[in-house]
């Protein structure tokens, strides 16, 4: 989970400075399958596997893992985000996206776009010491990942009935299942080996899998 991004290194004594550190290239394509990975096609029962992987990689990159790595993932977090918006935010105001990054004095930086800060002149570069105290460090990791793929071409590779089909094909799911059939009518097997092909659709380097092999 530290690896995927879903989690930061902490303290025990709860001071930032004695806080553990992961490092990882900034162009590392990571997948991640998580435990509950069954959990994550619910919302997706009225669809096919062509729909759902064309819908999941349409901007070029991960969509789930996007979503996963910049939204809040529940209360506590959503009111941390907001208090720390108050106290190290650009005039109190929360972060609402990160849009680039560059390399300043051998330090990674990252543009923010301030929430209710519309003026492209009103957004800032800040390193990721300074996103940590926000409790945004897991945009950066969203961030790194969609360059990544752009610097790799992934978000160039066609979303076709063709591509979609041979990719799935390599992982067990037929033709007919891939384009005819709904994932609400695939087995737990097949949907499992729907999300494996779902995580290597982006050619990443580096896959964790969380008992991926339930079912199969």
């Amino acid at each position: 989970s530290i690896i995927a991004g879903e989690l930061q290194p902490c303290s025990e004594t709860g001071d930032e400075k004695d806080a553990g550190e992961m490092w990882k290239h900034k162009d590392l394509r990571v997948a991640y399958i998580a435990q509950q990975h069954m959990h994550h096609l619910s919302a997706f029962l009225s669809l096919t596997p062509k729909e759902y992987i064309q819908l999941r990689y349409r901007n070029g990159w991960d969509e789930e893992a996007q979503q996963r790595l910049t939204l809040p993932q529940n209360d506590d977090e959503r009111e941390f985000r907001a208090e720390a918006a108050r106290k190290y935010g650009k005039r109190g105001k929360a972060v609402e996206e990160l849009l680039s990054r560059q390399v300043r004095n051998k330090q990674v930086m990252y543009e923010v776009k301030w929430k209710d800060l519309d003026d492209p002149k009103q957004n800032t570069y800040e390193p990721l010491s300074k996103l940590r105290l926000l409790g945004v460090e897991r945009m950066a990791a969203a961030l790194d990942e969609r360059i990544a793929c752009r610097a790799a071409g992934v978000d160039q590779r066609p979303l076709t009935q063709r591509e979609v089909v041979n990719h799935l094909k390599e992982f067990g799911l037929t033709e007919d299942m891939t384009v005819n059939r709904k994932i609400s009518m695939l087995s737990a097997g097949q949907k499992s080996k729907l999300m494996l092909a779902a995580s290597f659709w982006t050619k990443p380097h580096v896959v964790l899998l969380d008992e991926p092999t339930n079912y199969l």
